[in-house]
């Protein structure tokens, strides 16, 4: 239990850290207010770490691009470059693959609704 409680208080500083060199201001006014963490929380933070890029793109500009990426997919064009950036966040990030799974179903719907047969 101490273990876990130091940890998150270093998770907490480095979030703080993170913060400050972004120019962001805390929303957490004082560390010990922080939510503790679970090891599976902390876990999946330590992973989705390990797999941030320099170049990563953020949630929005993922969902911005995802009609431009499905319509790529459908007609095989080449996306360039932005390409392997939205595949790397679509593999971790779960909210931007159900944004892009809906779309690919709402896609599907409507050539359904569309076929006479």
């Amino acid at each position: 239990m101490e273990r876990r409680l130091r940890l998150n208080k270093r998770m907490a500083n480095l979030s703080e850290k993170i913060r400050r060199i972004m120019g962001r201001p805390s929303n957490i006014p004082d560390v010990s207010a922080a939510v503790p963490l679970d090891d599976q929380s902390i876990e999946r933070l330590m992973r989705l770490l390990s797999v941030t890029r320099d170049d990563e793109l953020s949630c929005e500009e993922v969902y911005n691009r995802l009609d431009e990426y499905v319509d790529c997919l459908i007609s095989r064009e080449d996306l360039g470059e932005i390409k392997p950036l939205l595949e790397h966040h679509l593999g971790f990030c779960a909210d931007c693959r159900d944004e892009l799974n809906a779309l690919i179903h709402a896609l599907e719907l409507s050539v359904a609704d569309d076929d006479p047969n």
